[in-house]
């Protein structure tokens, strides 16, 4: 028989709020500050947070919609929504059936996903150089 101390016991308060928006909002203006202040990006991982399914519409709506949207479609689609607080973007992750993988609140001034990647900046100049060659010997 277990104690009544082991059992796992969630606040719920009016309409499904748990509470801990406020707490997190407030973690997102520390991160903004060292964003702005020292050029430091951060991430929540909102997944490991004990937020109901209330708290995060209320996020959602705290926070607001900025101006950009982006989709990115790599071992699934993921998501990428600016706030609209400049520098907070509410990313996710899904596979390829679609399953919820991760949802991060970023705080930075462009999500990691949307950078392109040095390398593959490098293949682009290549294939590009091979398309223009291509044209140029076929002429007009």
């Amino acid at each position: 028989m277990s104690a009544l101390q082991d059992i796992a016991v969630k606040v719920i308060g009016p309409g499904g709020l748990s509470g801990n928006v406020e707490a997190l909002l407030h973690e997102i203006a520390t991160l903004l500050a060292a964003l702005a202040t020292e050029g430091r990006s951060s991430s929540i991982d909102l997944q490991g947070l004990p937020l109901t399914p209330a708290d995060r519409e209320y996020l959602r709506q705290r926070l607001g919609a900025g101006e950009v949207r982006a989709l990115v479609n790599a071992l699934g689609p993921s998501e990428v929504r600016e706030t609209a607080y400049r520098g907070v973007w509410w990313v996710t992750h899904r596979n390829a059936a679609d399953e919820l993988c991760a949802e991060l609140i970023e705080v930075t001034p462009v999500p990691q996903i949307l950078l392109a990647d040095r390398q593959e900046i490098v293949d682009a100049l290549e294939r590009l150089r091979l398309c223009l060659c291509d044209g140029a010997a076929r002429g007009p």
